[in-house]
């Protein structure tokens, strides 16, 4: 199976964003519903990683990673909070997170999944690769926070460990962004 948004899917989940946001006069916080959120350039997941492995070189990686994955974790909690129905169905669901990963400008991304293995796709590049491909060729993969995002989503949807890895990347000069999910065999 292979999923992709449609431009329909897309246009609607940030119509919701544009709708549903306000600001809380009182917090001085922008919500999306009752949810707190911020925007923020695509520059920031760059300068992020950039000043995270200036700091502690290739460990950044993980560290993104680790971050990226909780969140993909809670936002899985999200949306069986809000629309359960989306887990109906599996093609239905990837595709919708398709969409949210367009409308909230990470990029563009397609989902495969064989049974075995999710791979994930991204034509153009997500956020930070983009903006750090501007920059120069990186010499590694540049977008953990969004391997750690899309692997704590999996995780929590399937009840199952994945590994997960980053196997081309526009930031390396790559055309595109590809991650691999496998899960994990039981030790």
């Amino acid at each position: 199976m292979k999923a992709e948004a449609s431009g329909e899917q897309v246009a609607s989940i940030l119509n919701d964003y544009k709708v549903n946001t306000k600001a809380d006069l009182a917090s001085g916080q922008l919500v999306f519903g009752s949810l707190p959120i911020i925007y923020a350039r695509a520059e920031i997941m760059a300068s992020i990683y950039q000043e995270l492995f200036n700091l502690v070189g290739e460990s950044a990686s993980s560290v993104l990673k680790r971050m990226g994955r909780s969140y993909g974790e809670k936002f899985h909690d999200l949306i069986e909070q809000e629309d359960s129905e989306l887990f109906e169905d599996r093609e239905m669901l990837f595709k919708f997170v398709c969409a949210e990963t367009q409308a909230i400008g990470w990029g563009r991304i397609a989902i495969e999944d064989d049974g075995r293995t999710v791979t994930i796709t991204s034509p153009e590049g997500l956020a930070g690769g983009r903006i750090l491909a501007q920059k120069g060729k990186q010499p590694q993969a540049v977008d953990s926070y969004f391997l750690g995002y899309f692997e704590g989503f999996l995780t929590k949807l399937d009840g199952t460990a994945y590994e997960s890895e980053e196997s081309k990347c526009v930031a390396k000069g790559d055309a595109h962004c590809i991650m691999t999910f496998r899960r994990q065999a039981n030790k």
